[in-house]
């Protein structure tokens, strides 16, 4: 069951994986994107869930302001939660996966334990590894 269901955004929580799953379905900017990363971060909150997996294949580029917010208030209050493992499923557009990478290159690791995918079987597969080793 969807937690959050938008044009441009599923968000739901797979318990198997003990993972907030984020499908992005189309470019959002602002308002949209903001609250789409925020509800799944309260979802993480709510299931003190160890697990992000971010399909971000259609999700498009992400503007400047949004990077910028990412880098200075969302990744942080991130940080701060159960997380330990976030998977990412890449965008398909380069200059989308550019914006990505600026992003993550800004956060680091730190606690936070981040690997690339191609596809979304493949991301999957690397958390329910990750869950075993616990």
């Amino acid at each position: 069951m969807a937690y959050y269901n938008e044009d441009h955004l599923k968000v739901r929580y797979e318990e198997d994986l003990d993972a907030v799953m984020m499908k992005w379905k189309s470019f959002a900017q602002g308002d949209e994107f903001r609250d789409g990363l925020d509800t799944g971060l309260e979802l993480v909150q709510n299931k003190k869930a160890k697990n992000w997996l971010a399909d971000l294949r259609e999700m498009g580029t992400i503007n400047e302001d949004d990077q910028e917010w990412s880098n200075t208030d969302w990744f942080p209050r991130a940080l701060e939660t159960s997380l330990t493992n976030m998977a990412i499923v890449q965008p398909e557009s380069v200059v989308a996966n550019m914006s990505v990478e600026n992003i993550m290159e800004e956060v680091g690791d730190g606690d936070l334990t981040t690997h690339y995918f191609d596809n979304r079987s493949e991301a999957k597969q690397w958390l329910r590894d990750q869950r075993a080793t616990l």
